[in-house]
């Protein structure tokens, strides 16, 4: 509470629990048959409206708070971002994904959402593989990003299976090399 005199009037400053026990006594002594002035329920009416609306604002935030945080730990459970050694970085999102390669021993791995929202058509032999990693492996030139050395799906959404395909990627780029 914070009471503040001015010239012509005393402000007061109530928190929603303050106001809460002010109306408790209030509503006590008029059980208790105490005399109330007229405007009294008026007054508290108002109290009430006010410390309703305190009470939605605090929600409102304490809701916007908790969305960004949800918002943020789902990102971080559909990412992953590591090294391989001090060579490779390997880049991870989860998500449902098709092979829209023609050549099924291509693979052309796209978002399935990204790719149904650009309403392109798959080929008529393609692989759907749902809530699986997109593994994305680059080799590092000094620090820098140096030659792509490939992507792929894993089989399914065990986050242990990103490091496999990973060095499986770098060891058939290896092989190219």
């Amino acid at each position: 509470m914070k009471i503040s005199n001015t010239a012509s009037a005393v402000r007061v400053t109530l928190s929603p629990t303050e106001i809460s026990d002010l109306q408790f006594v209030i509503e006590a002594a008029e059980r208790a048959g105490h005399y109330m002035p007229a405007r009294v329920p008026n007054i508290m009416a108002a109290l009430t409206r006010s410390a309703d609306d305190v009470r939605m604002k605090q929600a409102m935030k304490r809701a916007e708070k908790d969305r960004v945080t949800r918002i943020e730990q789902d990102r971080r459970a559909r990412e992953r971002q590591f090294m391989l050694g001090d060579r490779y970085s390997v880049m991870a999102s989860r998500a449902d994904y098709a092979d829209a390669s023609s050549d099924p021993d291509a693979r052309q791995w796209v978002d399935l959402v990204f790719h149904e929202i650009m309403q392109r058509p798959l080929p008529d032999q393609y692989e759907l593989r749902r809530d699986v990693w997109r593994v994305h492996v680059v080799q590092l030139d000094g620090g820098t990003l140096g030659a792509v050395v490939g992507g792929d799906c894993t089989q399914t959404a065990d986050p242990a299976e990103i490091a496999s395909v990973a060095e499986q990627l770098i060891a058939r780029f290896e092989g190219r090399a």
